[in-house]
């Protein structure tokens, strides 16, 4: 991507960023490890005592890889999250690139109250390939590059105030970190047995009835399928090479792989 798609593309989003922060009932975003190359972001609610639900237009993010790594994003609300991918070149950092993700929702998706606590994933960042060094992070709302470019800024466009009306605001701080907990992982760190999880195929995908699970070097103990909602909708435990998915209806799943020392998720389309 050349400087000046980058500029059209920063400028095009530049106002999702700037509209009104509550201090009190906001967002952050946290980086959740899902073993074996795969990640996701989380929205945090701000500490609140509102039991009124969050209602989600819009929201976006930039996730910072080292050069020449490469990453496959899904939406966790079984849209179509954009990632726009950058080159560290253009904007003056040659060791990272980096994606650009944001997503407007056909229809405005509830979470849960903020008074509940509830951290809910966004999107899931799959790593291609196999990195041994390095760090994926969020990139933070007051760091350098996010104010040298500004609509790299996180946002989130929601309605929080229970008034009988549908008001969306941006809900992010767009000159704190607008991050909490953990914000980036190192290569580096993971073990042998998660980077042989990394190497892990699942196909046919989509599937009908039965998904194959190869190359992985280690032992498997379980696998889970979650739909986009969280919802458990199968276990296996025994003859994990070959798992049936006839009994699930048509949609979008999360297939969660388990070995002793990590684990990794793939997203399965069932058709």
């Amino acid at each position: 991507m050349n400087k000046t798609t980058l500029t059209n593309l920063c400028m095009a989003i530049y106002c999702l960023c700037t509209l009104h922060v509550n201090a009190q009932d906001g967002y952050t975003y946290t980086l959740i490890d899902n073993g074996g190359y795969s990640f996701s972001i989380g929205a945090v609610p701000n500490a609140s005592a509102s039991n009124f639900a969050t209602s989600v237009q819009s929201y976006g993010f930039t996730i910072i890889v080292p050069d020449g790594v490469t990453a496959t994003i899904t939406s966790s609300f079984g849209g179509a999250a954009g990632a726009a991918f950058f080159d560290g070149n253009n904007v003056a950092q040659p060791t990272i690139d980096g994606y650009l993700i944001t997503e407007t929702l056909g229809s405005p998706l509830s979470l849960p109250a903020p008074a509940t606590g509830t951290t809910t994933p966004m999107v899931t960042i799959q790593i291609n390939g196999a990195p041994t060094s390095g760090v994926i992070e969020i990139l933070a709302n007051d760091a350098a590059l996010a104010n040298s470019v500004t609509s790299l800024k996180s946002f989130m466009q929601a309605d929080m105030v229970d008034d009988g009306s549908a008001t969306f605001v941006n809900v992010v701080d767009p000159n704190a970190s607008a991050l909490s907990g953990v914000s980036s992982f190192d290569f580096a760190t993971l073990s042998v047995e998660e980077k042989q999880l990394g190497n892990i195929v699942v196909y046919p995908n989509p599937a009908t009835t039965i998904v194959n699970i190869t190359g992985n070097e280690i032992q498997l103990q379980k696998v889970e399928i979650y739909t986009t909602n969280g919802q458990m909708v199968l276990t296996v435990t025994n003859n994990l090479k070959k798992i049936n998915i006839s009994s699930l209806q048509s949609g979008i799943y999360f297939m969660k792989l388990f070995a002793e020392s990590g684990s990794k998720t793939v997203k399965l389309i069932r058709p």
